[in-house]
């Protein structure tokens, strides 16, 4: 059962605090026009424009951003190859996450000769590998993440 509240009009109004976002019911904007219909009934919102001042373009630090990504792309890469063509490699890498031994994890990642090694995070279902550009660096500019999953 739905609430009508009465108006001073007579008129029953299903939605007592949000009426005014609905339009009338009976209306048709093909035979009435918008302009001559009161404002509070109109189809349509009117959209707010903010204009604003943008700084100026300095490709600097895009570059360099991309040039430090092209490094983890690459480790992240020669990893994703070693897991991929060899499967001695995958199975140590995965029995040593489910047993959750940290360091013969980070000990193969090391083996594959990779410059970076990421933080690695494992669950029994899958691997979460985190490379960050360089932990010294005020400014960190890239990361990746790789989400690999064995179940």
């Amino acid at each position: 059962m739905r609430a009508f509240i009465i108006n001073r009009k007579g008129q029953n109004r299903m939605y007592p605090y949000y009426y005014f976002r609905y339009p009338k019911p009976g209306y048709n904007p093909q035979q009435q026009s918008c302009w001559t219909y009161p404002q509070a009934y109109q189809t349509y919102y009117h959209p707010v424009h903010f204009y604003r001042t943008l700084p100026a373009v300095d490709p600097q630090m895009f570059m360099s951003s991309a040039k430090k990504m092209e490094v983890l792309m690459r480790d992240a890469s020669t990893l994703l190859v070693n897991m991929a063509e060899s499967k001695k490699f995958s199975y140590e890498l995965m029995s040593a996450a489910q047993q959750s031994n940290k360091a013969a994890v980070e000990n193969l990642l090391k083996s594959t000769g990779i410059s970076r090694v990421p933080s690695v995070d494992y669950t029994p279902d899958g691997l979460r590998l985190h490379f960050e550009s360089d932990k010294e660096d005020p400014q960190k500019c890239c990361d990746l993440t790789l989400k690999l999953r064995w179940m």
